[in-house]
């Protein structure tokens, strides 16, 4: 999907409507707006995210889901748009939008994707080949040692060794936060 928007393919963009539309117009029915609402709403999402596309602003990582973020900069402009309505009584209260636990845990799943993938990129290109092989393919460390040309044992070794430096940076950084 994230090509078919970048070139402007119509057809991305239908399937895109066809399949996620209907998720912003019950996020939106159930938070102090109607049907076009929604549909602006959809509209401007879209718009946003090609243009993030287009100006290198996002780029989607391996894992994720575009699904996840055009969730949240819906969510994120139905906020706004709520705000210029004052529809929120309290200054600087953020609205509680009922229906968005889904939406919620995929920016949660987005975030964490991003978190690892910024730690992966620390390791080095074997690390993560390794790493890629066992937890994303799947490959069991015999398939791993054949494709890597190792032993099976210095695959489960190199595996184990690689998942500590993956820890450790991760550890690294919640301290420095």
């Amino acid at each position: 999907m994230y090509e078919g928007i970048a070139r402007k393919d119509n057809r991305t963009f239908l399937f895109m409507y066809e399949k996620y539309q209907a998720q912003i117009l019950r996020m939106v029915e159930k938070n102090s707006g109607n049907a076009d609402d929604a549909l602006d709403l959809f509209q401007d999402g879209m718009i946003a995210l090609w243009t993030n596309i287009q100006g290198g602003t996002f780029q989607l990582k391996p894992n994720a889901r575009i699904s996840t973020y055009l969730f949240a900069l819906c969510r994120n402009i139905w906020i706004s748009k709520l705000r210029k309505r004052k529809a929120i009584h309290a200054i600087g209260q953020v609205p509680d939008l009922e229906g968005t636990d889904e939406v919620e845990q995929m920016e949660e799943q987005y975030q964490r994707i991003q978190t690892l993938e910024k730690h992966l990129s620390q390791l080095g290109e074997a690390c993560k080949q390794l790493l890629h092989l066992f937890y994303h393919q799947k490959a069991s460390l015999k398939e791993i040692a054949l494709e890597l040309k190792l032993t099976e044992k210095t695959a489960k070794n190199n595996k184990y060794r690689c998942m500590q430096r993956l820890r450790s940076i991760y550890q690294i950084e919640k301290r420095t936060r």
